[in-house]
């Protein structure tokens, strides 16, 4: 019996699941996939061309791999800090994290950080911690190159959040946080410069509505999709969004593939395997059951697909699951 699971619940907190982070990254650090994300999320790229926006992305991207000193990055230079450390309040890694130099304008930079977020329920607010992302990325420029006399030579940044295990309610939406000006009392005919920082949440959906939402939806569900095979993920991409994968790219696939069934095996074999040395009365079939009850509590299954697995309807295995909630 094989349980068909989406990308949200195939991995679970062990070391494999680290591995499959990094494919993860590496995947959505594809300069052609990163064009698609900005041109869908930020404002000053979305009327440009795809072709255009690859060419306006500064240096390589650099993903959470590399710790150097707090919070500001060398002009010049491809890399970014992906770390920005302040004593006493521990450190912050990001995940992805690259420039973006506009065609026009006196402020020609931008800042970019994305974020690949599995569990949109982590115990505290996503969208609080995005919102520090932002700001530690706008305080962090004021270093060696930013003294307290040029706040006017600050980048603008962006957090873009892309959300892959979300509540059915949130599928494919998108959501921006900014700052805006309020003429509170009258109307001060001053221009100033206050749009700094924006926070963009991308909440994917589950595969089989890949068609919903926007062709970024699409796009990311076929990129970070486990049941796709990578030589049909490059005839997608090649067929509905001209995105030619390269050598390395196709590589991540394979890997994130195979690191998906790695974690789902692994999953399996310990689930039966404590089902059996708990001694259920029922034998293997109860041991499976069992099995799935602990892959939902996990969060590494949905309710309605362990429910179809259990050949149960979704009422009589949620009054399972209590059963076995009540009886620890």
């Amino acid at each position: 019996m094989k349980i068909n699971t989406n990308i949200s619940n195939v991995v679970e907190r062990n070391a494999d699941m680290s591995k499959y982070d990094a494919e993860v990254k590496k995947v959505l650090s594809d300069p052609q996939i990163l064009a698609w994300i900005l041109k869908y999320t930020t404002e000053e790229l979305k009327d440009c061309s795809i072709e255009r926006i690859i060419s306006c992305i500064d240096g390589k991207p650099e993903v959470g791999s590399r710790y150097v000193a707090s919070g500001h990055y060398t002009k010049g230079v491809d890399s970014l800090n992906t770390e920005d450390s302040v004593p006493g309040e521990g450190k912050v890694i990001y995940d992805i994290r690259f420039r973006v130099i506009l065609p026009t304008g006196d402020h020609v930079g931008m800042i970019i950080n994305v974020e690949a977020q599995k569990d949109s329920n982590p115990g505290y607010d996503v969208v609080t911690r995005g919102v520090f992302y932002c700001a530690r990325m706008l305080s962090g420029q004021m270093g060696n190159e930013i003294s307290a006399k040029e706040y006017d030579e600050l980048q603008k940044v962006y957090s873009i959040w892309i959300c892959l295990d979300v509540p059915q309610k949130a599928e494919h939406t998108m959501v921006r946080y900014r700052m805006q000006r309020e003429d509170i009392h009258g109307h001060a005919k001053i221009n100033s410069r206050y749009d700094l920082m924006e926070l963009v949440m991308v909440y994917l959906g589950r595969e089989e509505t890949v068609e919903k939402g926007t062709e970024l939806h699409s796009l990311l569900s076929t990129v970070l999709s486990d049941k796709l095979q990578p030589a049909d993920k490059k005839s997608i991409l090649k067929q509905k969004y001209d995105i030619i994968t390269s050598v390395e790219l196709e590589g991540e696939f394979v890997s994130m593939c195979n690191l998906s069934e790695a974690i789902w095996e692994k999953s399996m074999k310990q689930g039966i395997q404590q089902g059996l040395e708990q001694g259920l009365e029922q034998g293997l079939e109860q041991g499976i059951l069992q099995t799935l009850v602990s892959l939902v509590q996990k969060g590494m299954l949905t309710m309605e697909v362990a429910a179809q697995e259990a050949n149960m309807d979704l009422e009589a295995f949620e009054q399972y699951v209590e059963n076995i909630k009540e009886k620890k």
